[in-house]
């Protein structure tokens, strides 16, 4: 390894900056603990740090050149990965519409609260690593982001590339842990108290639901 404590020091600084920057990663993993469990929120921190080793990997090699110029392909992935934050928004907005619609002939006909189950989005069909890893592996912008994060401190000519690269993303993984680690604490102990208050969930699904509708607003409209 080649690097000196300057830039390992300046690298950490940087990479505490960039993982503490709100984006669909971390919101979709909060989301995530919420609405499932805390171990759904991990297996979707897990997409996160294969999604995010897969970007460095491709910074590293010079992926972000293929995607800068605007480019075709750029065009098409940030399109993609537009439409992809749009359907996960979307589907969080139907899906708290529909737990509205529930809560109302629910409390109409019981005179009670709905139940958690009721609440509840815990499906088997629910994969949050496979969401998540597509979340992150569909923002080119990423990929040029990390481009331009590690040009700083690897070069693809240092005979050291691989040691240095390998040294700075355990880094950057281990902030993202400590970082999601807390956001999964949080998030699923909010789940759990908001449970048995349906207007709490439904205005969560439909905030958060939101919010993905706006980050697919910025992403697809980087293609333009």
């Amino acid at each position: 390894m080649t690097l000196t404590l300057t830039q390992l020091a300046q690298f950490t600084l940087g990479a505490v900056l960039i993982v503490l920057l709100p984006g669909p990663n971390s919101l979709f993993v909060a989301t995530t603990a919420a609405k499932v469990s805390r171990a759904a929120g991990w297996r979707a921190a897990l997409g996160v740090f294969i999604g995010d080793g897969v970007l460095m990997v491709l910074a590293v090699l010079g992926a972000g050149t293929l995607l800068a110029g605007g480019s075709v392909f750029f065009r098409l992935l940030t399109l993609a990965g537009g439409a992809y934050l749009a359907w996960l928004g979307f589907g969080l907005i139907r899906q708290g519409i529909a737990l509205r619609r529930e809560a109302r002939p629910s409390a109409a006909a019981t005179g009670a609260e709905p139940t958690e189950t009721t609440l509840t989005m815990h499906d088997a069909r629910y994969s949050p690593f496979r969401r998540s890893l597509a979340t992150i592996l569909l923002n080119p912008k990423a990929i040029l982001f990390f481009a331009a994060f590690f040009v700083q401190f690897v070069h693809p000519d240092d005979p050291h590339l691989w040691s240095n690269f390998g040294v700075l993303a355990v880094i950057m993984q281990c902030i993202s842990a400590a970082y999601l680690a807390n956001v999964i604490a949080v998030s699923a102990r909010l789940g759990h108290r908001a449970s048995g208050r349906p207007g709490l969930v439904i205005g969560a699904h439909l905030v958060a639901g939101t919010a993905f509708c706006l980050f697919a607003i910025k992403l697809a409209s980087a293609s333009f």
